[in-house]
């Protein structure tokens, strides 16, 4: 009997030892948990993630939209003290197609940065079915949640890619930059705009996100909603560019350059472009009508974020598919620099229409110098009128232009002109990362370089470490065709709010004022009249017949490959009454006779002129 009454006094003992340590457990080591639980005070703030501000064309067509994707979270809050995230995460990797690597990365990442929604994003835009299997299997993983969100869609794929940009996952450097500019709405793993619109327009396309406040139970099961900050969608952009034609603009320009190359692959003397670019901008205020940079991408390869294959595509491609040449690529302008020492030479050496020049033999010398400088049309012109000068390229004329700039004024007044013409200045359109080019500088007297006669002569036709931007060039010819307005060129018309209320409506903004007189521009545009419509011009090939009256200047620029040049043509249309002025760039085009007829094709489609019509 003793036996027994002694073997229950244990067993009690060892229950009270059990109880007591369970009530440890549950007060001390896990107590705040089940405190919070047991208090009704067990809140969940989940995310709501505010769509994107669409990207619109000027008719109201979409070109950036936001599709309907699902996000997967772990809510560290809602994880008992028990479960281990490892295995968690493990669970979550063997329920779905998720790998457990990537998982673990994602929330070692941004475990130390919990946002205050309370919510880490451990991957984006799960698929269909590994939502659905997380809904089912809830119970079995507890603090992970899947919430709708908003997947960045582009709607024509790559229609604009340059202009529009893509968004991408923030990186730490670009979370410091907001913080230290005041912005701490940015959290890790937020979508951002990486280039072109999607950048620029950043602080306006970016809604603000909202946060549902619920109370769960101990299942993390809702019980209900506590409060709600709704988001607000971000703000829409509409453009100045008509969908169709810009989409014509880039068909243009890529059908010709496929051509160039197809034609170089069978003719090994011929030199196969390597890219391109067009705009066309309307010369009396600077608004973008269209702009094309060859090769393109599709813009949607960035949406769901880049996979380690698409950017080793990217990054070997020799064509630089990324590059927005029309912004970012500084090269020599050629010939289309000419009018610059036109300028110059109609406004400091009072040189007139009809000043008569001579080309005896193709061949300039410098005085003391035995190496001549060439024309690029072998043998002499003869004599020549300034204009017809302008109209033929004659190099030899605008070496001898350059040479009286030089004996007369060094090179001050030539590199004045270009940089009076915004030749070595951001145009400031409104895209990021745009070259400042360069003109040289060594020739004003605050520069203590040298400058030589042979700078002068270099720069005259364009060359001689002068470097441009396609954009840079085709405002400076809309300042030669509005007769002295310098613009900065505009891509977006207004910003309208969620409500449909205009919060920022972009006005044509001056650059500058060139103090030129009128008559000067009527001698400049004489001659780039006769570039297209004369019989000696050198566009006149596609332009001398056209059905619209165009005046324009064609340029080669060397690059430091032998046998291998830049082409341009730069022009405006009509002549009387200017409504555009188009830039072609061929990179490595070897000649400007190839921009030609994709320059004329543009025209024919900004003005709806039918081929078989005319």
């Amino acid at each position: 009997m003793k036996n027994k009454i002694k073997i229950l006094k244990i067993f009690v003992i060892v229950i009270l030892v059990l109880l007591a340590f369970r009530a440890f457990q549950l007060q001390i080591l896990e107590g705040e948990y089940y405190y919070n639980l047991s208090e009704g005070n067990r809140t969940s703030f989940r995310p709501i993630t505010a769509p994107r501000g669409k990207i619109i064309d000027k008719n109201g067509i979409i070109l950036a939209n936001n599709n309907l994707s699902h996000n997967l979270y772990l809510l560290p809050n809602e994880v008992p003290p028990n479960v281990d995230i490892s295995l968690l995460l493990r669970n979550v990797s063997k329920l779905t197609s998720l790998s457990y690597e990537l998982l673990s990365e994602n929330y070692n990442y941004s475990k130390d940065k919990v946002n205050r929604e309370n919510a880490l994003l451990i991957k984006r835009n799960i698929s269909q079915r590994d939502m659905i299997i997380v809904t089912e299997n809830k119970k079995e993983l507890p603090g992970i949640l899947v919430r709708e969100s908003s997947l960045r869609e582009y709607v024509y794929d790559n229609l604009a890619a340059h202009m529009i940009g893509y968004i991408g996952e923030i990186s730490l450097e670009e979370l410091r930059y907001n913080s230290t500019q005041g912005i701490n709405s940015y959290h890790v793993q937020d979508m951002i705009g990486k280039t072109g619109l999607e950048k620029e327009y950043e602080p306006y396309l970016k809604g603000s996100n909202g946060v549902r406040q619920i109370e769960v139970n101990n299942l993390g099961e809702m019980v209900k909603v506590l409060g709600i900050k709704p988001p607000i969608p971000g703000n829409d952009i509409i453009l100045n560019i008509d969908y169709n034609f810009q989409k014509e603009v880039e068909n243009i320009l890529s059908d010709h350059i496929n051509q160039l190359i197809k034609l170089a692959e069978e003719d090994e003397e011929m030199y196969s472009p390597t890219g391109g670019s067009a705009i066309v901008i309307n010369p009396n205020n600077g608004m973008i009508l269209a702009m094309a940079s060859f090769p393109d991408f599709d813009l949607n390869t960035f949406s769901g974020g880049l996979t380690e294959k698409d950017f080793e595509k990217f990054s070997s491609d020799l064509m630089k598919p990324l590059l927005n040449r029309n912004i970012m690529a500084a090269v020599p302008p050629g010939s289309l620099f000419k009018l610059v020492t036109g300028t110059a030479a109609i406004e400091y050496l009072n040189v007139k229409q009809s000043t008569e020049f001579v080309d005896d033999n193709g061949l300039f010398y410098l005085p003391n110098w035995s190496r001549p400088f060439k024309n690029w049309h072998s043998g002499g012109e003869g004599k020549l009128n300034f204009t017809k000068a302008i109209a033929r390229s004659n190099n030899i004329i605008f070496y001898k232009i350059g040479y009286q700039l030089y004996e007369r004024y060094r090179g001050e007044k030539l590199v004045q002109t270009a940089i009076d013409y915004g030749l070595d200045n951001k145009t400031n359109i409104d895209l990021p990362e745009e070259k400042s080019g360069s003109v040289p500088k060594m020739a004003l007297d605050e520069y203590d370089g040298n400058w030589y006669p042979g700078d002068s002569v270099n720069l005259s036709i364009g060359q001689g470490g002068l470097l441009t931007t396609p954009i840079q060039l085709v405002n400076y010819i809309s300042a030669v065709a509005n007769q002295g307005t310098l613009y900065q060129p505009f891509i977006v018309d207004k910003i309208i709010d969620y409500e449909g209320k205009v919060i920022y409506d972009q006005k044509p903004k001056v650059l500058k004022k060139l103090g030129f007189d009128q008559d000067l521009y009527q001698i400049l545009h004489q001659g780039m009249k006769e570039v297209t419509m004369s019989s000696y011009g050198t566009a006149r090939s596609t332009f001398r017949d056209f059905p619209i009256k165009v005046a324009g200047k064609t340029g080669t620029a060397q690059t430091g490959t032998e046998e291998v040049s830049h082409g341009w043509f730069g022009g405006y249309a009509p002549i009387d009454n200017p409504e555009i002025t188009v830039l072609v760039f061929l990179e490595n085009g070897s000649s400007s006779s190839y921009t030609l007829p994709i320059a004329g094709d543009i025209i024919k489609k900004y003005f709806k002129v039918n081929d078989q019509k005319t």
